[in-house]
């Protein structure tokens, strides 16, 4: 395993954002809600990861676009949680070329459990075989079980995604790990981290990235919520080639409160 070195041209950023999160006072619940990722109200997110800089091979990197959506449920009389995620228009590039298409579609359910002050969800995830190229995914069928829990405080908020998938041949094997860590600034503004973890069994090789970014969360005229963050990433471990080193995550969320919905 390598440590990243991390650009001296963010340094000035990443100190001014701590700064900020220092001294600002802690605000109010509604970055909490638009923050949460047990938060069980209809949503659209669009994000994206760019990836200028892969480890191992020079002159590659990727943009990977993501669209999502976030539907509550009460099936069963159980409140429940569910999300699909595609990745849509993505691009890989390297001395060979340039490929462009979609990626693997995912999608996981997960019944609602409230646990004092945090809440708690867990349920079956599968994976759908959509990618266009090799390039852009596994393109094979997945299945696996999907975790989340998530803790609002007056400061802030703490979550956290973990997700085991397999491949139903067993070719493919991997473990996802997103913590979430969300301080709240005034006026909606908040400083965030919500780099994510992955080990691949298949092809042993592993990426752990550490972000520090801002975001904000604005209620609109119509009344539905919007949330927009930007978050520089970088890979404090890797191990194997074709691994992040750098990464630029950024997106913007609308929630669609009882009423408010399309």
């Amino acid at each position: 395993m390598t440590d990243c070195a991390r650009p001296r041209s963010v340094a000035p950023l990443a100190a001014l954002l701590l700064t900020m999160a220092l001294a600002a006072s802690p605000a109010g619940a509604q970055q909490n809600v638009a923050n949460n990722p047990l938060t069980d109200i209809p949503a659209i997110q669009v994000q994206n990861y760019l990836q200028p800089v892969m480890s191992g091979q020079p002159g590659s990197g990727a943009d990977q676009p993501f669209l999502r959506g976030i539907v509550p449920h009460d099936t069963f009389g159980w409140p429940q949680l569910m999300r699909a995620s595609l990745a849509a228009g993505t691009t890989v590039w390297g001395p060979a070329g340039t490929e462009s298409g979609l990626g693997d579609l995912t999608l996981f359910d997960v019944p609602l459990i409230q646990l004092a002050n945090a809440k708690l969800g867990i349920g079956p995830l599968l994976i759908l075989p959509t990618a266009t190229s090799p390039a852009l995914g596994e393109r094979k069928w997945q299945g696996g079980v999907q975790g989340v829990v998530s803790a609002p405080y007056a400061w802030g908020l703490a979550a956290a995604l973990v997700a085991y998938q397999q491949a139903f041949d067993g070719s493919a094997r991997s473990l996802t790990v997103q913590p979430f860590l969300f301080y709240n600034l005034s006026d909606g503004f908040y400083v965030r981290s919500s780099g994510i973890a992955t080990v691949d069994f298949g092809r042993q090789r592993a990426v752990v990235p550490l972000g520090l970014g801002i975001g904000r969360v604005r209620q609109l005229a119509d009344g539905n919520v919007l949330n927009m963050y930007l978050e520089p990433q970088y890979s404090v471990v890797q191990s194997g080639i074709g691994q992040p080193s750098f990464q630029v995550f950024a997106g913007f969320n609308i929630q669609f409160p009882p009423g408010r919905a399309p």
